[in-house]
């Protein structure tokens, strides 16, 4: 039976083993982890160069030119979601009339039963009532789908909003061409980028760096440069316009996608 001296000697390289490979992946560990700090600090915008202007139009005024004219001629075009709406409200008024004159046409082209005259005459009633009640709301929305018409037909509107629909993607990537030369630079990312954005998400960063093309697109587009708020005031879509639509509906978005990096 072997004494307790020749069980340590046995064991005793297995040990110097464990500890030799302990210490070699402590020292990995502590060098794979040093690299994550200085990638966190990178992607979210800490970075070691010199500060990046994400918002600076040098050298893409063409494509922020076609956009600031797109914005202009969609000030006098509805957004589809509304001219829809207003659409949908004439044709009902449209139809009640149509309902009524029906009926008062019915109702003096001669003798009907007692209970058939009644009950048209009642129908009429509703239909007059809700005829007057829709009028003024029907023709309101009749003269903006004709001025929407008019402002649609002019040739240089027309001209303009192509021309910004095809901007609008050149300006996404020319904000995805940004940030990826920042992160590889390391250059220190404006605050109000930091603000937005946070740290970079961890293990999957593409929601990430999806929320952040997206902000600098944005403000590029509508001349945010406001240092620290990432996305300026917040627009309204209260006018109708498809200019001030388009610009509500990608805040939203936005804020939804920051809201989604929030821990």
């Amino acid at each position: 039976m072997p004494t307790e001296k020749e069980r340590l000697d046995e064991v005793e390289p297995t040990v110097a083993d464990l500890v030799a490979t302990t210490q070699a992946l402590t020292a990995e560990l502590g060098r794979v982890s040093a690299r994550l700090l200085v990638l966190e600090r990178r992607l979210s915008g800490a970075g070691s160069g010199p500060d990046e202007d994400l918002d600076a139009v040098e050298g893409i005024t063409e494509t922020v030119n076609a956009l600031r004219a797109a914005w202009d001629a969609e000030q006098e075009l509805l957004a589809d979601s509304v001219r829809a709406e207003l659409s949908a409200e004439v044709t009902e008024y449209e139809s009640l009339r149509e309902q009524l004159n029906a009926g008062l046409a019915k109702l003096s082209s001669g003798r009907m039963p007692r209970f058939e005259r009644d009950a048209l005459q009642h129908e009429v009633q509703n239909l007059e009532w809700r005829v007057n009640a829709q009028e003024s709301g029907a023709m309101a929305a009749a003269e903006r789908l004709d001025a929407d018409q008019l402002a649609a037909e002019t040739p240089w509107r027309a001209e303009a909003v192509m021309a910004g629909d095809k901007a609008r993607l050149e300006i996404q990537d020319i904000a995805r061409h940004r940030l990826n030369r920042a992160l590889a630079a390391d250059t220190r990312l404006p605050l109000w980028f930091r603000v937005g954005l946070g740290e970079i998400t961890a293990p999957d960063p593409s929601r990430w760096v999806e929320a952040a093309v997206a902000l600098v697109a944005y403000r590029l587009e509508y001349g945010v440069t406001d240092p620290i708020s990432p996305l300026g005031e917040i627009p309204s879509a209260a006018s109708g316009f498809a200019a001030w639509v388009r610009r509500a509906e990608a805040h939203t978005d936005i804020v939804d996608q920051l809201e989604s990096l929030r821990p």
